[in-house]
């Protein structure tokens, strides 16, 4: 049956790709389940983990939720590519299973889509907090960007020359369905730029639209995929830049990629540095 958008809100499908999610899944779960936005499907995939994360989730007697068993073990980006697909919304969000929500984040992104009907990606700040849920840094992301619509192939642009992945985790974006699926598979060729690889594939496709607000946290944990993989992530993001130099148009100019470079380093150099502080303070390790 069709939705007559007029007369009912989209429908936006939350998927969260699962493995060995505990103890964070919980709350996850809870900030998903609050959302003012109730027009939702939310789509677990689970992995093949060990923590009792499936136990938990089909404990879950909301109507909306829906879980996922994936057979063997897959990988991330094989993991992350079948709950997209399952999604069934107008909008689709991957959120992982470490983050949170705020309340009100899916409703301010529906209509920040809504409002702008080029747009195939709305996209936020977000929060930094610990393992404990200790806020770090408030309204991380978006650097270099502004508030409201802007071409999709100049905010890629922006990430490579800031030397980060301006754009953030997925927790900060809410996708139009077909520019996203059209993207497809989420690829684990490069782990630590997953997210990016995919923004690059869908944004240029037409508009993104910028909140300067946050709209949820991404934590930084021991039980963090990202996180421990930081080690890698300056050879990760360098890889990524050579490869969008390569095919750009324009092509950047020799100042453009010194620029890129010097961000990458730097970027990298205070992230290590601050997991090695937050890991000295002892907020770093899950429970």
């Amino acid at each position: 049956m069709n939705r007559d958008t007029n007369c009912v809100p989209p429908l936006v499908s939350v998927v969260v790709p699962v493995f060995d999610g505990m103890p964070h899944l919980q709350a996850l779960t809870d900030s998903l389940l609050s959302q003012t936005y109730t027009e939702l499907e939310i789509v677990f995939s689970e992995g093949g983990g060990s923590d009792g994360s499936l136990t938990y989730l089909k404990s879950l007697s909301d109507p909306r939720v829906r879980v996922i068993e994936q057979s063997g073990k897959p990988s991330a980006g094989e993991n992350w590519t079948r709950v997209t697909q399952a999604g069934s919304g107008e909008f689709i969000k991957l959120v992982c299973q470490d983050d949170l929500l705020h309340p009100d984040a899916i409703q301010k992104q529906v209509d920040d889509l809504t409002a702008q009907p080029s747009a195939v990606m709305a996209i936020a700040q977000r929060d930094i907090v610990d393992a404990k849920g200790k806020l770090l840094y408030a309204r991380r992301g978006c650097a270099g960007l502004r508030a409201g619509r802007q071409s999709g192939t100049d905010v890629i642009r922006t990430a490579f020359l800031q030397g980060t992945n301006v754009i953030g985790e997925p927790l900060a974006v809410l996708f139009r369905r077909e520019p996203l699926l059209n993207a497809m598979p989420w690829s684990d060729a490069n782990p630590l730029v997953l997210d990016l690889d995919c923004y690059q594939r869908v944004a240029p496709t037409g508009d993104v639209v910028v909140r300067m607000e946050s709209l949820g946290a991404f934590r930084v944990s021991t039980s963090s995929w990202s996180t421990r993989l930081a080690k890698e992530q300056l050879a990760q993001y360098q890889r990524w830049q050579d490869e969008y130099a390569a095919s750009a148009n324009p092509a950047p100019s020799a100042s453009e990629l010194r620029k890129a470079r010097r961000g990458a380093w730097l970027q990298t150099t205070l992230r290590r540095g601050a997991y090695s502080w937050l890991k000295f303070k002892g907020g770093f390790k899950s429970a």
